[in-house]
């Protein structure tokens, strides 16, 4: 059992963040420039760049001389810079008197596992520095903070594959190329490279820079998170079809830009998950257009709303041009399944991952195969390749787990006094990372911050719901095992 290797990778974490906040900073500096915010404004990326760097250095003044560590050190590192990074990057909304430590907690952790569910009633009363900042954690989180510092970090050895297979999202997690670093560099420079495309498609559309850059950084990291109180509903028909291609284009396997950028067309189009995916996209669309073309006044008008809302949900981003409580049930129940389903693996987005789907469907049917002809031998396949039992196994094991934290957190928001289907659609919508919730109280365009009207209940609400969003961006284990005292333990 590394200790300290456990204690030293969430410490250079907080050092590497704190780099990070030089955005928001000059961003409070252009708009103080502008007299839109206050010179004050700048005041909280100092103090909290103080506070990131402090706790870095005193939890990890210099590297261990081991750095070597297991699967089991891994998953504690993993959950502990989550952690970390979350109670500690909700100081700059503390200290520009947004709101209190508990609902920026909120916030935070909310940024950076890309959920985008939000405590803040008047978003455009927020400071704009403020506002970067809360895009920003969206844009940290997507890729993953450590897949980052991966990137950036020498090493020399190999146990640091166990960071990024934790940290990322989906079944298997293979690297690109064969060192760590260099599959990290690669998954960052696509993230990067897209990134800057879609700003300079939304500044095309007439967008300011900030508006640009805010809503970018959302839509990469698959989070959600507008810098208007109606979210995206204000924004042009170009602007919003910007966004549907962008959401659509990072809920997709990296591995998929990866085989086009070194000129394996052929095999990028012969990716099962990728392909099923956009497939089973377009079904949707289409459903939902039939569902709403009654209300919607024309078929543009509901081709437009729909495939906005299934590409945002799906997408796992969460932004939304309306409230989908006027929509009928048939059409919310879509959206719903879509929230459950979430995008591909190795993407940024959240939900149970395609891939997981496809392989869930394809174990239901061998085993059907299996009952009709029991002296045959049938195998779950991915993309023509055998999918090991013990991987089927594996995918078979996260579903129950996540079933099981669903299923216990709706329980629990229920006896604080929830409603079923409010209970039960803020759950998933946090377990996998959406954001807007389904349900007709919250709607899609409410905030969180007054969720149960009594006070304990409240807190004790939001508490469930910053642990779903926790449990779903790291996929139940990092979290979980943090709690089980063999997870410490040196015998183990």
């Amino acid at each position: 059992m590394n200790y300290r290797a456990i204690i030293y990778y969430p410490g250079t974490i907080l050092k590497v963040v704190a780099a990070f906040l030089a955005l928001p900073f000059a961003t409070a500096i252009c708009y103080a420039i502008a007299q839109v915010d206050s010179w004050e404004c700048l005041l909280p990326f100092v103090y909290t760049a103080l506070i990131f760097l402090g706790a870095g250095f005193l939890i990890a003044p210099k590297a261990p001389a081991n750095r070597q560590f297991g699967a089991k050190e891994g998953l504690l590192i993993v959950g502990l810079s989550w952690i970390v990074i979350s109670l500690i990057g909700a100081l700059p909304y503390v200290f520009s008197g947004t709101t209190d430590y508990f609902n920026a907690v909120f916030e935070t952790i909310s940024g950076f596992t890309t959920t985008g569910a939000t405590i803040l009633d008047d978003i455009e009363a927020v400071p704009h520095g403020v506002l970067m900042w809360r895009s920003l954690t969206h844009w940290l989180g997507g890729m993953g903070i450590l897949v980052f510092l991966l990137a950036v970090m020498p090493s020399s050895d190999g146990s640091t594959f166990q960071l990024m297979k934790f940290e990322s999202p989906g079944p298997q997690v293979g690297k690109l190329v064969s060192k760590v670093r260099h599959s990290a560099a690669i998954s960052y420079f696509i993230y990067l490279g897209l990134t800057v495309v879609q700003i300079v498609f939304l500044l095309a559309g007439g967008n300011s820079l900030f508006e640009s850059m805010t809503l970018t950084f959302s839509t990469a990291g698959t989070g959600g998170f507008a810098v208007k109180n109606d979210s995206i509903a204000g924004y042009s028909v170009y602007t919003q079809i910007v966004l549907i291609v962008f959401m659509l284009i990072f809920s997709l396997n990296f591995n998929f830009y990866y085989l086009i950028v070194i000129g394996k067309i052929s095999a990028a189009l012969r990716n099962e998950e990728v392909i099923s995916y956009l497939i089973y996209i377009v079904m949707c669309i289409a459903a939902v257009t039939a569902c709403v073309f009654s209300v919607a006044g024309s078929f543009g008008q509901a081709l437009l709303d729909s495939a906005f809302a299934v590409t945002s949900i799906a997408s796992t981003t969460g932004f939304t041009t309306l409230d989908y409580a006027q929509w009928s049930e048939g059409a919310r129940a879509i959206l719903a399944i879509t929230t459950v389903v979430g995008t591909c693996a190795g993407s940024t987005g959240g939900g149970l991952k395609f891939s997981r789907v496809i392989i869930l469907f394809k174990t239901a049917g061998v085993s059907l195969l299996n009952a009709l002809r029991p002296n045959s031998v049938h195998v779950v396949k991915l993309d023509g390749k055998p999918f090991g039992r013990n991987e089927t196994e594996s995918v078979t094991g996260f579903f129950l787990l996540s079933f099981l934290v669903v299923a216990g957190s709706v329980v629990l928001l229920c006896l604080f006094g929830n409603e079923f289907s409010k209970s039960f659609y803020t759950t998933i919508t946090m377990f996998n990372n959406v954001g807007p919730c389904l349900a007709r109280n919250p709607g899609a365009l409410s905030s969180y911050y007054s969720f149960h009207p009594v006070a304990w209940a409240n807190y004790a609400s939001k508490t469930v719901m910053m642990l779903n969003m926790l449990i779903g961006r790291l996929e139940v284990y990092p979290i979980l095992l943090l709690a089980a005292p063999q997870s410490w333990s040196r015998r183990f």
